[in-house]
């Protein structure tokens, strides 16, 4: 049997996938026949996490199949990380083919398979292979930004194939090919659940219909077709949509407020083909403000997520927050490491007498030029460090932020954000050139970009701040 759990943001999908877990387990089911997959290893990760809390006699050692396609493959084949492309042997390629590369990875630790490259050829090339189709026919659909070249395209798909061959390499595509060529699940399955569904590519769509096939196993998908926000990395949100199933739609929201949710979805009703979905907001009508200035903006308490539609576009806003002294963590981490934290902690101790261990000792002494003076405090004893440094430290301490636990603020793109939420979210409207360029392509690109800023506003349990751009041009219309 097949089903479809069709939710809007906040919802609760991987709780209705994680409860139909429950009942076959309930139904004598043993949890090594059952499995469940995510687009992202983080979501994977999470929903294991959540079953364990319900099923606190089990051990993540028990806990088989709660994994990514990716890593399926990987496992089911026998491979070794040693045995995947990196980014290394991309700039190589690039050197050998004549075409300049300063990046091009998997996403790091996500074990999703989205390709990142600066280079187009290798960015189409990719693309292609996981819509199951050819470099040149790719290339073809003009989607693309920059000037490529027809037979230069070729000739790099055929480089990166032999350079693989000569160096008995893989890429994340290729684990997904081997096993459908090849891979058997050892143990037979008798259910797979699939969550972020609407973000899988066509090429893990025929994973999953070779699993279905092979174990003749029931398959629970859950997504929303509104968030299908990675088309650029091959998400074919068709194959979500027209998915033949038994339906259960999701109904009730307990993230969105009704304000918002108008909002949200004065967006994406711009969208032609998605799933029509009737779905209550929260009883609370939260609160959206228009706001011309960031840093007027109030972010002394509470939670809060910053979103921008880019990297490059939230380059100016650490240096805000940390002028405000607050505590933040971006992609790269958190503004003060918490290590940094402890040494304050410690150089106290320190002072009293107090026994630290060794390797706490020394770290103090690496922010101390010549002998340590034990009268001074640590913002005058560490003479090795910036002031800059610790004058930001002194203002958060002043401002009582929490220094030894998780940054309430939190800084991210979009499309790092998605799953995500804060009772506070502040979202940029202003656009890249390329993005607004990138839009007009197609009608496909025109509704992923709907769909990424619908994203955006309903990652907001309470207060939704828009950030007006002040080049009009350049503003997305919520």
């Amino acid at each position: 049997m097949r089903y479809k759990v069709v939710g809007p943001p906040g919802t609760g999908k991987t709780k209705t996938l994680l409860d139909k877990v429950k009942l076959y387990l309930d139904t004598g089911i043993s949890l090594d026949r059952i499995g469940y997959f995510a687009f992202t290893k983080k979501a994977s990760e999470e929903a294991r996490d959540r079953f364990l809390a319900l099923r606190p006699n089990l051990t993540k050692q028990d806990i088989k199949y709660f994994q990514t396609l990716h890593s399926l493959a990987f496992n089911n084949l026998g491979l070794r990380e040693e045995n995947v492309m990196d980014e290394l042997n991309y700039k190589v390629i690039g050197e050998t083919s004549g075409i300049q590369i300063n990046y091009a990875f998997y996403e790091n630790n996500a074990w999703n398979g989205v390709f990142t490259s600066d280079s187009e050829y290798l960015t189409l090339i990719n693309l292609a292979r996981v819509k199951r189709i050819k470099p040149l026919e790719q290339l073809d659909l003009n989607e693309h930004l920059g000037k490529v070249e027809r037979n230069k395209l070729e000739a790099i798909d055929i480089a990166i194939n032999e350079y693989k061959k000569v160096y008995e390499l893989i890429d994340f595509t290729d684990m997904l090919e081997k096993f459908l060529e090849q891979g058997n699940i050892q143990n037979k399955l008798d259910v797979i659940f699939i969550d972020e569904a609407q973000d899988l590519s066509k090429i893990q769509w025929d994973m999953i219909e070779k699993i279905e096939k092979d174990n003749g196993c029931d398959v629970w998908v859950a997504g929303d077709d509104d968030q299908a926000i990675f088309g650029w990395a091959g998400a074919d949100v068709e194959s979500f949509i027209d998915w033949d199933a038994t339906e259960m739609p999701l109904k009730q929201s307990e993230r969105v407020p009704s304000i918002i949710q108008q909002k949200a979805l004065s967006v994406i009703s711009r969208v032609d083909n998605r799933l029509d979905k009737d779905y209550l907001p929260k009883k609370e009508p939260g609160q959206l403000f228009e706001v011309f200035n960031f840093s007027q903006i109030d972010m002394s308490k509470d939670d809060w997520l910053i979103l921008a539609r880019t990297n490059p576009l939230l380059k100016a806003i650490p240096v805000i927050l940390k002028k405000k002294g607050l505590f933040f963590e971006t992609k790269d981490g958190q503004s003060i490491s918490k290590k940094f934290y402890d040494d304050i902690l410690n150089w106290d101790k320190f002072r009293k007498g107090e026994k630290i261990a060794e390797v706490q000792q020394q770290r103090l002494l690496e922010k101390i030029k010549g002998k340590p003076n034990l009268s001074l405090q640590w913002f005058d004893a560490f003479t090795n460090v910036s002031q800059a440094k610790i004058d930001y430290v002194q203002a958060m301490l002043d401002n009582d932020e929490k220094l030894n636990q998780e940054p309430r603020i939190k800084i991210s793109t979009i499309h790092s954000a998605k799953g995500g939420e804060a009772t506070n979210v502040v979202l940029f409207l202003n656009q890249t050139i390329n993005t607004m360029r990138a839009t007009k392509k197609s009608i496909s690109k025109q509704d992923e970009e709907y769909r990424v800023w619908y994203v955006g506003v309903t990652r907001t349990i309470q207060n939704l701040y828009l950030i007006k751009c002040k080049n009009k041009q350049k503003e997305f219309i919520i």
